[in-house]
C-alpha cells in the first residue's frame, strides 16, 4: 500500500480563498493531510466538514478562532489524538495516531519564539515514538534553504540537530543540492523552504516521491506551496 501525505498552510484560517483551498486539499487526494494555519472558527468548520464528507477524520487542538493551529485529517481512523508535550501550547504541537502511526502536524512561531519547540522536538520527538513531523517549521539552514539574498534564519542548526536524533528530510533526501522554496518574503521576492516532512528511517526509507506544488502560493490560494510525498 501507497501512504500519500499533503500539507499545506493556507495563510490565516483560508479565510479569503476556503473553497479552492478546501478543493485543493481535496484534490491532492492525500491519506494524511496536515493543514497549517487553520483556524477553528466558522470558515475551519466548513473545511473539516467538507473533509469528513469525502471521508476524512479530523483532528485539532481547542483554539481561539483567532489563533493559528494545526489540523490533521486522516482516511484511516484516527485512534487518539494529544498534544505532544504540557510544556508548550498545543496549538503549534498537535499529535494523531493511526494504525500505530504517530504524526506530530507542526506550525512553529517566528524568531526566537521558535525555539523552545525545536529543543522539545529535538529531546523528545524520537523518545516519544512520533514517526512524522509534518508541516510550517518556520526555519531552515542558511545555505540552500533560503535565497542567498534573504535575510537568515534564526536557529538554523536546528533541524540539522533534529535530523541527528534519527530523523530524515525526506525532500532534501531526494534533492539532496536543489534550492527549492515554499515561500517568499514580501517586499523583495526572497525564497525559503519553511514546509518539511521529517520521518523515521523505516518510513523515508520507502519514500517514491516527494516534491512541492506552487501552484496554490502562484494561484494566490495561499502565500505558501504545499509539500507532496509518497511512500511505498
Amino acid at each position: 500500500m501507497t501512504l500519500r501525505i499533503a500539507t499545506l498552510n493556507i495563510r490565516h484560517g483560508g479565510n479569503k480563498s476556503a473553497d479552492a483551498l478546501a478543493a485543493r486539499l481535496l484534490g491532492y487526494d492525500a491519506d494524511l493531510l496536515v493543514v497549517t494555519e487553520f483556524r477553528a472558527n466558522d470558515t475551519g468548520a466548513r473545511l473539516i466538514a467538507q473533509l469528513e464528507r469525502a471521508g476524512y477524520e479530523t483532528t485539532h487542538p481547542g483554539a481561539d478562532p483567532k489563533q493559528n493551529t494545526v489540523l490533521i485529517a486522516s482516511r484511516t481512523p484516527i485512534d487518539r489524538a494529544s498534544r505532544f508535550t504540557r510544556d508548550l501550547p498545543a496549538h503549534n504541537l498537535w499529535c494523531a495516531e493511526f494504525d500505530g502511526t504517530i504524526v506530530c502536524g507542526v506550525y512553529l512561531p517566528q524568531a526566537h519564539a521558535k525555539i523552545p519547540y525545536w529543543e522539545a522536538l529535538i529531546d523528545r520527538a524520537r523518545r516519544s515514538e512520533v514517526d512524522l513531523l509534518i508541516g510550517d517549521f518556520n526555519t531552515g539552514n542558511n545555505n540552500l534553504d533560503k535565497d542567498p539574498k534573504g535575510t537568515k534564519f534564526i536557529g538554523p542548526e536546528m533541524p540539522g540537530r533534529l535530523i541527528a536524533t534519527g530523523y530524515v528530510d525526506v525532500w532534501r533526501s531526494l534533492h539532496p543540492m536543489v534550492r527549492e522554496y515554499s515561500w517568499f518574503s514580501r517586499p523583495g521576492d526572497n525564497g525559503f523552504r519553511l514546509d518539511y516532512i521529517f520521518a523515521v528511517p523505516e518510513i523515508a526509507g520507502r519514500v517514491g516521491c516527494c516534491e512541492f506544488d506552487h501552484a496554490p502560493r502562484l494561484a494566490g490560494e495561499t502565500d505558501h506551496s504545499a509539500l507532496l510525498a509518497a511512500f511505498d
